[in-house]
């Protein structure tokens, strides 16, 4: 990458990360998190992260890491902000490696700051393509059951595929694989049918089965791959799982391919062609690399058969997300669960722009003009994005601030139960929300109470 290029990218990334940092300085404790702090207030780590294993939902993983901070943090906002910004440097440092691995795997030659660029831009196509930026990248108690899965899952394949020892590549993608099999069962299918994918295809390349198992990167994948499989079993047996499920309604197969439908018109509809001036401003330095290592090319396979095989991948894996989504939950399904289909669409669309470039299918010319425009584009992105959170999110903060003030002085006066209806919080912005409702039965208005463990009820009703 040029010199001029490098720098306007790095200034690019420096108004992600200055914007992601102001979400994060801005993040407010919300809905679940009341509850999850409640519980392990009560019940301690161990017993907490035991009876939602029992009782409700067999994420032991994601519970356990979940409960720690609730534990050691409790309802003191003054150190939450780091919790999104931890999982966002866990991410970007994951994503870098990962870089490198499949840069040694195919012999590429990449600096370190080409690296660091590209993973930065993965980040960026990966956040603004999530369907909910509150609720996957700052909602708290939601973070370890989806984003740190996806970066455990990207570091595990950083540890498959790098220049490690083996017993380091294996033990180090074991532990990752661990916590991705006990923290999201519909993300560990996905995961275990990629790389299920990828096996075949090494077998296919050998067509025998001894020069298969003698594959370093098969030898590398194989316990992991089990690991795996057994930490998802464990999180599958959990008794809350089923009583969870009784909780929903009947499932059908009938119902389930409509709602599928649904899902599928949702994507197509609402989701792509939203997501397009994010391709444009994030994905290109896909292109420049793939272009500066095309006079290196090692790899001969058609464009066009690659994209072929990219996009039925694609387009598979995301069939099978909504059959399971709507089978298991008989609903399209939340934001946050939608997350792994932004990272499958992100990894899709970097993958199909590195090799449109790297194969020569667009040329020097558009290129030029591409990598001109989305630079434009992107600052145009993240500025206004800047300026807009930048006027909305300390706003909210400062009004959940005094919401809490007044609710916590307020509960140091009142002995007898009664109903306190609470100013309405304003818009949050891309930070999650934790406004409640006006029936004091809601799940939000309930959490709330659990979490400050209010003598009273509270409502918001602006109408009274």
């Amino acid at each position: 990458m040029s010199k001029r290029y490098t720098l306007l990218l790095t200034f690019i990334s420096i108004l992600f990360f200055a914007l992601y940092g102001m979400l994060c300085f801005y993040s407010r404790l919300s809905t679940d998190d009341y509850f999850f702090i409640s519980d392990v207030r009560s019940h301690g780590i161990i017993t907490g992260v035991t009876s939602q294993y029992m009782e409700w939902c067999g994420r032991y993983a994601a519970t356990f890491v979940m409960d720690v901070l609730f534990y050691f943090l409790d309802t003191s906002q003054k150190w939450y902000f780091l919790w999104p910004a931890f999982t966002m440097f866990l991410l970007l440092t994951g994503t870098y490696n990962l870089v490198g691995s499949l840069a040694h795997q195919l012999k590429f030659g990449i600096s370190r700051i080409t690296r660091l660029l590209l993973s930065s831009s993965f980040v960026m196509l990966l956040f603004f393509s999530s369907v909910d930026i509150g609720e996957t990248w700052i909602w708290y108690c939601a973070l370890t059951s989806y984003l740190w899965s996806i970066t455990a899952f990207i570091w595990a394949c950083s540890f498959i595929f790098g220049n490690y020892k083996k017993s380091t590549s294996i033990i180090s993608a074991s532990l990752c694989f661990i916590y991705v099999g006990g923290s999201s069962e519909v993300y560990s299918v996905i995961y275990g049918v990629l790389l299920l994918v990828f096996m075949v295809y090494r077998y296919k390349k050998y067509n025998d089965l001894k020069l298969f198992v003698k594959d370093p990167l098969i030898q590398r994948m194989l316990i992991p791959y089990c690991v795996l499989g057994i930490a998802f079993i464990i999180f599958l047996i959990a008794p809350g799982n089923y009583l969870r499920d009784q909780l929903f309604p009947e499932h059908q197969i009938g119902n389930t391919l409509f709602i599928t439908a649904k899902s599928i018109i949702k994507f197509a509809v609402l989701y792509i062609p939203f997501r397009l001036v994010y391709i444009i401003a994030f994905a290109v330095p896909f292109l420049i690399a793939g272009n500066l290592l095309n006079s290196k090319r090692t790899i001969n396979l058609p464009f066009g058969l690659f994209f072929k095989r990219t996009s039925v991948l694609f387009l598979s894996l995301t069939l099978l997300f909504f059959l399971i989504v709507a089978y298991v939950m008989v609903e399209t399904g939340p934001p946050r669960i939608w997350f792994i289909l932004s990272f499958l669409f992100s990894s899709y669309t970097a993958s199909v722009c590195f090799y449109a470039a790297y194969s020569g299918f667009i040329d020097e010319t558009r290129i030029t003009i591409l990598k001109k425009g989305s630079l434009v584009v992107a600052i145009i992105v993240l500025s206004y994005n800047l300026w807009n959170q930048s006027r909305i999110c300390p706003k909210y903060a400062a009004a959940h601030d005094a919401r809490v003030e007044y609710i916590t002085e307020l509960n140091k006066k009142i002995t007898k139960d009664t109903v306190i209806n609470l100013e309405p919080l304003p818009s949050s912005g891309m930070v999650y929300s934790s406004e409640i409702k006006a029936d004091t039965n809601h799940f939000t208005n309930k959490e709330l109470r659990l979490g400050y463990d209010l003598k009273f009820h509270v409502v918001c009703n602006p109408e009274q």
